[in-house]
């Protein structure tokens, strides 16, 4: 990657497709806090720098690299892969394990003093406005017939 023979175009889309990916691994059912998120921007900008041979007392700005790698945004790419497993989870009709896992809210035991930890289904609210729950029972009324009333039978 530290090549200067490679061309940026192929870098990028090496980028793109392998260390984005794994850096981001697993990143659907992170509650991605903000300095979470910005470890995750500041170790791109890294690798960003080190693909173009810029050094920090260069300084230039990210903006301009940016312009020139053109690699996507790793908060983006979080909350994309997020999104797809939101629809992946309201969509599936069976039921699975990693959709309770994903809902579950602990009962038991006390939470610290002051802000409680961010939840993965917090994260979810805070961007969709709606809970899993509240659209998962929107898509069984409109597939139930009676408007959810009564529960369809299984068989």
């Amino acid at each position: 990657m530290k090549n200067p023979n490679i061309p940026l175009k192929d870098k990028t889309t090496i980028f793109n497709s392998c260390i984005l990916q794994c850096l981001t691994y697993g990143a659907q059912t992170w509650a991605l806090t903000n300095k979470q998120s910005r470890s995750l921007r500041v170790c791109k900008n890294r690798m960003e720098r080190s693909v173009l041979n810029i050094k920090l007392r260069d300084k230039i700005k990210l903006t301009n690299i940016r312009s020139k790698t053109k690699v996507e945004d790793v908060t983006y790419t979080v909350k994309k892969l997020k999104w797809n497993w939101v629809g992946h989870m309201v969509r599936s009709k069976k039921k699975k394990w990693t959709k309770d896992l994903t809902v579950w809210c602990p009962r038991d035991g006390k939470r610290r003093k002051g802000r409680p930890k961010i939840r993965w289904e917090d994260d979810t609210k805070k961007v969709a406005g709606i809970t899993m729950a509240k659209k998962r029972r929107k898509q069984e009324n409109m597939e139930n017939p009676r408007g959810g009333l009564c529960r369809r039978a299984s068989g």
